[in-house]
């Protein structure tokens, strides 16, 4: 069986970011053990029982690059001894883009994947609550790249357009574009917090898909590829795919997460496969 992804969340909280939607500071995991060192035997485990994953996903509460040279290389072998995946990728605020030793360590394996508000940068980093850019620096043209663009409530959808094909002109190492829509709260549904009331004020949600859909068939040829967990549906601009998912199901449910060393879905209960 082909699950949609395995994600590795480590507990640490620490993040060089502040975003105002920060999913982490949502849902607030207890910090645990991560037990890294287990990680190998567990996709083992999966192995044997014959499931294997469109992508893995190097993610966390806070920032992966943050975590310790040692940390990130045991993951990097464990994936490499048991490749059960399609494609890996490591979620990063841009941190990595400056520490070049961990960098160097996941370039040949991992697609970063990034996420972005504005294309000024002095836009982003205000918003996101950042300090250094890193689309500008010097090892970012060196990776392979996927940009997740959150679409956002001041801007039409044809200046989300014309910013997505500037960031493709720009930079040549971006590889894919995953539009996004916030999910206003991944733990209760309930808008009783700043960030989920952030996303309600200032961006697109999943009750906009339909429009986002509408706006972008009507500019670009439509690639849908459907699936038992989600319509994964794909334009195109110079050759660059720009997807967008709808989720077909409950949030999460087509994921397998590691965390503390266990098998869990998004509420932490253990997973009997």
């Amino acid at each position: 069986m082909k699950y949609k992804e395995f994600e590795l969340i480590l507990s640490s909280f620490k993040c060089n970011k502040n975003c105002p939607y920060c999913t982490a500071k949502i849902t607030k995991w207890p910090t645990v053990d991560d037990k890294v060192d287990e990680l190998e035997q567990k996709l083992n485990y999966l192995k044997n029982k014959d499931i294997s994953f469109r992508y893995f996903i190097f993610c966390g509460n806070g920032e992966p690059s943050l975590h310790s040279y040692e940390t990130i290389k045991k993951v990097v072998k464990a994936t490499r001894n048991v490749n059960i995946f399609d494609e890996k990728r490591f979620q990063s605020s841009g941190n990595i883009f400056f520490e070049e030793d961990k960098l160097n360590l996941i370039r040949d394996d991992f697609i970063i994947e990034i996420t972005r508000v504005d294309f000024d940068s002095s836009k982003d980093m205000k918003i996101l609550g950042y300090d250094k850019d890193y689309i500008n620096s010097e090892l970012f043209s060196s990776a392979n790249v996927r940009l997740n663009y959150v679409l956002m409530k001041n801007k039409t959808m044809n200046e989300h357009l014309e910013e997505i094909k500037k960031y493709i002109d720009t930079y040549p190492n971006i590889k894919t574009v995953s539009l996004k829509t916030l999910n206003l709260n991944t733990l209760n549904g309930n808008i009783d917090n700043p960030y989920s009331k952030w996303i309600l004020e200032n961006a697109l949600t999943k009750d906009n898909a339909k429009d986002v859909i509408e706006f972008m068939s009507n500019k670009a040829e439509v690639i849908r590829q459907d699936n038992e967990f989600f319509d994964r549906i794909e334009w195109n601009y110079k050759g660059v795919p720009i997807t967008f998912y709808v989720k077909k199901l409950s949030y999460g449910i087509s994921n397998v997460v590691c965390y503390g060393g266990q098998l869990v879905d998004y509420h932490l209960n253990k997973l009997e496969i």
